[in-house]
């Protein structure tokens, strides 16, 4: 929502504007600006015409780039990231098709941009690989 209100401006925009555009809290706008600047997604100017903004075109940042900032990465299982995670990872049956799945996921939130989420009548295409 954040960065959605982002690109309705033109300007700069304060966490305080984009509390009252979102319908969020002050604190939890600027804690989520902090994470997002942290994540090279936007910047910040100081100053009367300050505050922050996209450093990247929404058709440039994919959901995968907003999640690792926010959540640090996403994985269905601790196994599917680190087989070392889970001490049954080598008898599990589950272990290699959870991967699988978590690498199909993966794929769709690379691929999908914020641009595709951004439009209701914009048709999202997603190819699953083998």
């Amino acid at each position: 929502m954040v960065i959605m209100a982002l690109k309705k401006s033109d300007l700069p925009a304060s966490a305080d504007f984009l509390a009252g555009v979102t319908g969020l809290e002050t604190p939890t706008v600027s804690k989520i600006l902090k994470q997002l600047k942290q994540a090279g997604l936007l910047n910040s100017k100081r100053g009367a015409t300050g505050g922050y903004f996209l450093i990247k075109r929404k058709r440039e940042i994919s959901l995968n780039e907003v999640i690792v900032a926010m959540e640090g990465g996403m994985s269905l299982t601790d196994c599917a990231d680190d087989d070392s995670a889970c001490h049954l990872t080598q008898s599990c049956y589950m272990s290699a098709g959870m991967k699988k799945v978590n690498q199909v996921i993966l794929n769709a939130l690379v691929s999908v941009t914020v641009s595709d989420i951004l439009y209701e009548n914009k048709k999202i295409t997603l190819q699953i690989k083998p």
